[in-house]
């Protein structure tokens, strides 16, 4: 039996099709981005509220599902950008509180319906860091400005060069043509938060060495580490599908982009890359 998808809300979709229809989809592009990352800003007047930031492929949706199996941490996986796509995100694992599967209004009344009902959890979410290069995929801005309003922020950086590889893998006609937009994302966001001085962790020493990194974050965090943050829970939401799929962390495959990436390729990111890199430990 074929079990429908949940769909967003009607006024959602009605925008969406009408602007279609009229050949204004990069209208309804530039219209939802705005309103998705503008709309009900938040701030850190409690300080249980927290962000996940990280460029694709970097290991956001590992550490949110990490954090997520702590007893007493709350962390969607890309509310935001699921609600854009998709006009709703998915709350299984929170149906208790909210009262069903499925969340349609804008996913910031989400996280604060959150923190009003829910006292004795950390209410947190990843989402991808995009820069001004990547048109109306762009949302910098919304982070540094949670960051600004207090909201307490965690960084993840991996090997641009892995990060990159791994993009190739999952989309081969990315290969040997490394984009602009790619090394600008990845430089800009570790600027900020080395400017900033905001936590942050590496992908190679979360998957090397879990209990010592997640020890770290918790600690950053104000809270215990709990052996179950090494059982991640099966979820449904927006993110990378091994993370979401549930079960015990699987060690990752670094120092492997020799093996996929040109050597045009490597010498390319090094190039762009090279000062930040050297900044955050990779050589």
């Amino acid at each position: 039996m074929n079990i429908q998808a949940p769909k967003g809300s009607f006024s959602y979709r009605a925008v969406r099709r009408l602007l279609g229809e009229l050949g204004m989809i990069r209208v309804w592009e530039q219209l939802s981005s705005f309103y998705l990352w503008n709309a009900f800003p938040l701030d850190g007047k409690e300080n249980r509220l927290f962000q996940v930031v990280g460029v694709p492929r970097s290991g956001t949706t590992l550490l949110c599902s990490m954090l997520n199996s702590h007893s007493k941490i709350i962390c969607l996986s890309e509310p935001y950008h699921q609600w854009k796509y998709d006009g709703f995100v998915y709350t299984d694992e929170i149906c208790e509180l909210v009262h069903s599967n499925t969340w349609k209004r804008h996913p910031a009344i989400l996280l604060k319906f959150l923190l009003r009902n829910v006292n004795d959890k950390l209410i947190g979410f990843k989402e991808i860091y995009y820069s001004k290069y990547n048109g109306h995929y762009s949302n910098h801005f919304f982070f540094k400005r949670n960051y600004q309003k207090g909201v307490v922020t965690i960084a993840i950086i991996r090997d641009p060069r892995e990060v990159w590889k791994s993009l190739v893998l999952k989309h081969p006609e990315k290969r040997g043509r490394v984009t602009r937009r790619f090394v600008e994302s990845w430089n800009d966001l570790v600027c900020w938060i080395l400017e900033n001085n905001i936590f942050w962790v590496r992908y190679e020493d979360l998957v090397d060495n879990p209990e010592n990194e997640l020890c770290k974050v918790c600690d950053f965090l104000g809270v215990d580490f709990e052996e179950d943050m090494f059982i991640l829970k099966e979820r449904k939401a927006r993110g990378d599908l091994n993370a979401l799929k549930g079960g015990n962390i699987i060690e990752g495959r670094n120092k492997e982009y020799k093996k996929v990436l040109s050597l045009r390729e490597i010498n390319y990111i090094e190039f762009k890359c090279d000062r930040f890199m050297k900044l955050t430990g990779y050589k």
